[in-house]
């Protein structure tokens, strides 16, 4: 039987505090403030400092594409309470690996005001449910700074276990920096769901 992916209009992610929906151009704005603080650009490689707003247009833009092909998702997170922008998540690197399903790698970012509060867990936790209930996914990946361990705390806490460590540049400056590569396949997940169901239940 064949999957049905979701629509554009069809997603939303939705946890106890935040939204994740689509990346919209009307979100250029916002987002681009957000991640212009240069503690953004420090973990996301691809996120220039500052972000210009065309650029975040130019991301929206194509960002229907890559969610009606589903190979990749481009969101924002929202607080639920105030519909502010927080900050932006991602599925992306759609790659197909035959019995073992379709693989995407997992990353975020949240404007450093709202660092400390768990909401990182919280996003990384939706994103990963959403990603093998909806997307049905068989496997997910996630990379950090090796500097960066409140990154590292947050996906151990979401269940990732640790692959290796590579040298990974893609702004073009030098030298690469040192990068923790993370994996959750499927049995992974429903072991820790089920552990989770359970323990609610108790």
């Amino acid at each position: 039987m064949t999957h049905v992916l979701p629509a554009l209009s069809d997603i939303v992610i939705k946890t106890e505090r935040l939204v994740m929906r689509p990346l919209a151009v009307a979100d250029a704005q916002a987002f681009a403030t957000a991640a212009s603080d240069p503690r953004i650009g420090d973990v996301m490689d691809h996120i220039p400092t500052p972000c210009p707003a065309e650029l975040v247009s130019a991301w929206a833009a194509d960002a229907p594409d890559g969610i009606t092909a589903g190979t990749d998702y481009s969101l924002v997170i929202t607080d639920k309470a105030q519909n502010t922008l927080l900050g932006a998540a991602n599925l992306g690197r759609m790659v197909a690996l035959g019995v073992s399903g379709r693989q995407f790698e997992l990353s975020y970012w949240l404007a450093p005001s709202h660092w400390g509060n768990g909401l990182a867990t919280e996003c990384a936790t939706g994103l990963r449910d959403w990603a093998f209930e909806t997307l049905k996914a068989g496997g997910l990946r996630a990379a950090c700074a090796m500097t960066n361990k409140a990154s590292t705390r947050v996906l151990e806490k979401t269940g990732f276990h640790f692959i290796n460590t590579t040298a990974f540049d893609a702004s073009g400056k030098l030298p690469a920096r040192l990068r923790t590569n993370f994996r959750m396949d499927k049995p992974r997940w429903e072991a820790l769901t089920q552990h989770s169901h359970l323990s609610t239940a108790s």
